[in-house]
């Protein structure tokens, strides 16, 4: 049977030495250990006790110093009557341990013939032993335990005597120590605090820091519980988002902010490259083919760190096997576990922008035949038919040719996201461009006026007819978000580098935080009452991107109720040819689309 810690009063002391003590002090520095063990040494020789004492040899000397300090006269006198007997706790140690535990009949034989022998003569015996400390102090605490129960069980079945162990504190800091910590203290009759509070003299001052440690410890209890479930609650945060992150239907990459490599990747991702899950890891995104190089990475990485975000419509794979994929990228950066990462989704397009085309071709081929039998109804019933027959016929023919104008929107979306859309460039009088665009989309309105208020003549290198879809665009859309307003004004200037046309419309006006996002594909304004307007929502994307291909600039400016003004930039240098060129993929760059109303 082992000893059971019992109860003392405030203020009792180690150098009492009853015979049945077993007495643990903790303790913070060396000082402090070694006074205590120098009182309790010290006072059980004063009173003829045998004294052994099983330490290190620093804290040996260190003590044996301090006894002969205080009565040199008493530690010499001890020696001679082999009343002090002094071990090395390491030496000691290694007699009786078998495969890192404490064996009891090796203990038995060392400890209990030490202890006869201090024992000669009926004296008592007090005995300071490091080797627990030791074996704690190594990370063996099971040993340390054990050898605690057999000092207990030595004592309980043979030679009374008073044993006093030591333990550094800092060997029992943190959560994963309590059980451990307490199960020292059971092996134990006596618990005597470190320093702290036993520097406290007063019955009042130890009953305070006693309420005090109890309030420290139901904080930390609270605070144990409190991370405790923060844990779980992130454990169950980051299994949804695994299981998220493997069940998406993009593909998904994880990658390092600061070298730009992959340092996870989803298996949607692996099967749209066609790489293994173990090949992709470790890559630098443009060794995949996500960027063409790593200038275009480093580019990139920098627009996603001053934006946040960063988003590529449009974006061009080459797969393992070599075959072309077309992708739309939408990268964001966060912290996860206190670092920085990059989340990319990849969403495959390439039967989807596929589909756009056909569906576009199908329906031109029905919708030109109709316009034709249209045009031949209207001629033949012309000076035949009803008004009212002929209103309708008007009216078939301008709903054809909306039909035919959004189809040819939605293939030139196509041609420009698959890099087919072309371009004749030939010297281009500006602004008799304007001002006859001005005038057919005049003949087809009696709502507004349309005003060009200056005669600037210019010229430019540039694709007349993509300039004028442009202007078309500009004016219609004025007319169409100015359903309260008449007129419509149109300005041209220029300077040395560049001509500068401005749509200025008195509509509805559009708040300051939609300005870009009005020229995302398929974004629709609303109005006050959370209406769209007819359209897909495609004129002012495919506005800009033929602004930007002839190497102008395409922007609005707006406030919300005070109408629009939409000016776009031209630069008036020659282009060297006028070859067909193309629209390249790389070339359409938009941000992501949204669904808010302005």
């Amino acid at each position: 049977m082992t000893l059971t810690r019992r109860e003392r009063a405030p203020g009792a002391h180690v150098s009492e030495g009853h015979p049945s003590e077993h007495v643990v002090q903790f303790y913070e520095t060396d000082d402090f250990l070694l006074d205590s063990v120098t009182e309790f040494v010290s006072s059980g020789l004063a009173r003829g006790d045998a004294c052994i004492v099983i330490a290190t040899p620093a804290h040996r000397a260190a003590l044996e110093q301090r006894l002969a300090a205080g009565d040199a006269d008493l530690l010499a006198a001890a020696r001679a009557r082999d009343a002090y007997i002094a071990r090395d706790a390491h030496e000691t140690l290694s007699t009786f341990m078998v495969d890192g535990e404490p064996a009891w009949e090796r203990f038995f034989a060392v400890i209990s013939n030490t202890i006869a022998r201090a024992a000669t003569g009926g004296r008592r015996v007090r005995v300071f032993g490091e080797m627990v400390a030791l074996l704690w102090a190594e990370g063996n605490h099971t040993a340390a335990i054990r050898l605690e129960e057999l000092w207990n069980d030595l004592h309980d079945r043979h030679v009374r005597f008073s044993l006093f162990c030591g333990y550094p504190m800092r060997s029992f800091e943190g959560e994963a120590y309590e059980a451990p910590f307490a199960a020292i203290c059971q092996q134990h009759s006596q618990v005597i605090p470190d320093e702290s509070y036993s520097a406290l003299t007063s019955p009042d001052e130890r009953l305070a820091a006693i309420s005090m440690l109890q309030q420290k410890a139901r904080s930390l209890e609270a605070e144990i519980a409190e991370r405790k479930a923060a844990e779980e609650r992130l454990r169950i945060s980051e299994n949804r988002y695994r299981r998220l992150f493997e069940a998406s239907t993009d593909g998904i990459l994880i990658v390092d902010p600061d070298t730009a490599v992959i340092s996870d990747a989803n298996p949607v991702m692996t099967n749209l490259l066609g790489y293994p899950h173990e090949q992709l890891l470790g890559q630098p995104l443009w060794h995949i083919g996500l960027f063409p190089d790593r200038a275009a990475t480093v580019e990139a990485l920098q627009e996603l760190q001053e934006k946040q975000a960063l988003h590529r419509e449009m974006l061009q794979l080459r797969t393992k096997g070599g075959q072309i994929r077309y992708v739309e990228l939408v990268c964001n950066r966060f912290r996860a576990n206190g670092h920085d990462v990059i989340q990319c989704n990849l969403r495959d397009t390439t039967d989807r922008n596929a589909f756009i085309s056909m569906a576009s071709h199908e329906l031109k081929t029905p919708v030109t035949s109709l316009k034709s039998f249209t045009q031949i109804l209207q001629r033949r019933l012309r000076h035949r038919a009803d008004p009212q027959t002929l209103l309708f016929l008007d009216r078939m023919a301008t709903q054809l040719d909306k039909l035919a104008s959004l189809i040819g929107d939605l293939l030139d979306v196509s041609k420009m996201q698959t890099g087919v859309l072309a371009f004749r460039e030939t010297d281009v009088d500006l602004y008799e461009l304007v001002r006859e665009t001005i005038e057919n989309v005049q003949a087809a309105t009696t709502t507004h006026r349309l005003l060009l208020e200056e005669e600037t003549p210019v010229r430019i290198y540039g694709d007349r007819d993509r300039l004028e879809q442009v202007l078309i665009n500009l004016l219609t859309n004025a007319i169409k978000y100015s359903p309260q307003a008449d007129t419509v004004i149109v300005r041209l200037s220029s300077d040395h580098d560049h001509v500068e046309v401005a749509v200025q419309d008195f509509g509805i006006g559009i708040a300051e935080q939609y300005h870009e996002r009005i020229f995302d594909r398929f974004y629709q304004v609303t109005d006050r009452r959370g209406s769209t307007y007819p359209g897909l929502g495609i004129g002012l994307y495919i506005a800009r991107t033929l602004i930007e291909r002839h190497g102008g600039r395409l922007w609005l400016e707006s406030h919300k109720g005070a109408g629009s003004i939409f000016r776009c930039t031209l630069p008036l240098a020659r282009r060297e040819s006028d070859a067909l060129q193309l629209i390249q993929p790389s070339d359409i760059l938009s941000d992501v689309p949204a669904e808010a109303a302005p």
